[in-house]
């Protein structure tokens, strides 16, 4: 390697040393010099082999790029088909769950499954999917199971029986979460300990389940439900942001597992939403609504299912949410006023919740 760089930087040299060349080559001589010295610098730090590979991995760069806006302008040129897909969505019986739901059935899924913890919503929800398979002439399967979510045994107890009654599940949608929205010194532990069981624990449970077969098929797509709350920190919502950070973290681990088994054809998709208008979060607000908007349920729903047919690594929602990482690489003090400057201190003021109150007993669901 040292050979090698005292050639290059010779016939550099020869090159700037003719009066001719020096205007016409001076430019491109340095840039060479510079791009070299970095090459070095990486061969010396990690391998010659280890920087071709990290040019390779540079080179397919820009057909990810065109991938992402063929994606966002012509989705339907990536969108897979999900016809003989069995669907399995937790939290369900109502708001983003049921919505996600009617989509699958318009698509004519297979077979989708909900798991929510409350009977009466998932029999209400079940009867307009089955509605909508009639009004649609789909041949979709409509199975509810109710189930409690923040423990692993029922949990685990209701995928098993799910597989046995529907076989392998292709497609999982952990969307199951609660909120209580108060500051850290005013939760009860309890309620902390039950955020953390259905915003995070449901998932490792879940995924235990019906990875095995993915795995085996190499086939298969694991949906996390995050939030923006999983990419930085809010104050009211410690432990739903602990949480969702969590999930964010749960889903690459995962997407990394998939690409160091080999197992190309089971795909992972992160969903980081802000504020979802459900109801869950009633009463939080946004400073700069142009800016950073709570999203409607139909277009959150709609673009969640459009990245799971095109196979979308990670969806933030709206634009603006895109500027946290970016904004991170910043002194921690700006990083904090930027923070406070969108108004992400005072988001969960006026927080109420979907129950309209704010007691200990508030149990808010997706």
């Amino acid at each position: 390697m040292n050979n090698y760089m005292n050639e290059i930087l010779k016939n550099i040299n020869e090159c700037l040393s003719t009066d001719n060349n020096i205007c016409a080559y001076e430019s491109t001589a340095y840039n060479i010099i510079n791009i070299m010295v970095v090459l070095y610098i990486l061969a010396f730090l990690t391998s010659p082999l280890g920087v071709i590979q990290l040019l390779f991995i540079i080179c397919k760069l820009p057909y990810h790029l065109l991938k992402v806006v063929v994606g966002w302008m012509l989705p339907s040129l990536l969108a897979k088909d999900v016809s003989n897909d069995t669907v399995l969505i937790t939290g369900g019986a109502g708001g983003l769950g049921a919505l996600m739901a009617m989509k699958f059935v318009k698509l004519d899924a297979k077979q989708i499954v909900l798991i929510d913890i409350n009977l009466n919503a998932l029999q209400e929800t079940k009867q307009k999917l089955e509605d909508a398979v009639v009004e649609n002439n789909t041949r979709t399967n409509i199975m509810i199971v109710q189930a409690d979510l923040s423990k692993e045994e029922t949990t685990t107890k209701a995928m098993n029986d799910i597989i046995s009654k529907v076989g392998n599940i292709t497609i999982l949608i952990n969307n199951a979460g609660i909120v209580t929205g108060k500051k850290i010194v005013d939760s009860p532990p309890k309620l902390m300990k039950l955020t953390m069981a259905v915003n995070i624990e449901a998932h490792f449970w879940t995924v235990k389940a019906i990875l095995p077969s993915m795995i085996e098929n190499n086939h298969g797509h694991i949906v996390t439900i995050a939030s923006s709350a999983g990419l930085l920190g809010v104050p009211g919502l410690a432990d739903y942001c602990a949480s969702k950070h969590a999930a964010v973290g749960f889903d690459e681990s995962i997407r990394l597992e998939m690409r160091h088994l080999g197992c190309d054809g089971v795909k992972t998709t992160c969903v980081n939403p802000f504020f979802i208008k459900t109801g869950m979060f009633e009463g939080a607000a946004s400073r700069y609504p142009r800016l950073l908007p709570l999203l409607e349920p139909e277009y959150a729903a709609s673009k969640i299912v459009r990245a799971i047919r095109c196979n979308q690594e990670v969806l933030i929602m709206p634009l603006a949410v895109h500027l946290t990482p970016i904004v991170r690489l910043l002194p921690v003090p700006i990083f904090d006023q930027i923070c406070d400057w969108f108004g992400v201190l005072e988001t969960m003021n006026d927080f109420k919740g979907r129950s309209g109150n704010n007691n200990d007993n508030n149990k808010k669901k997706r």
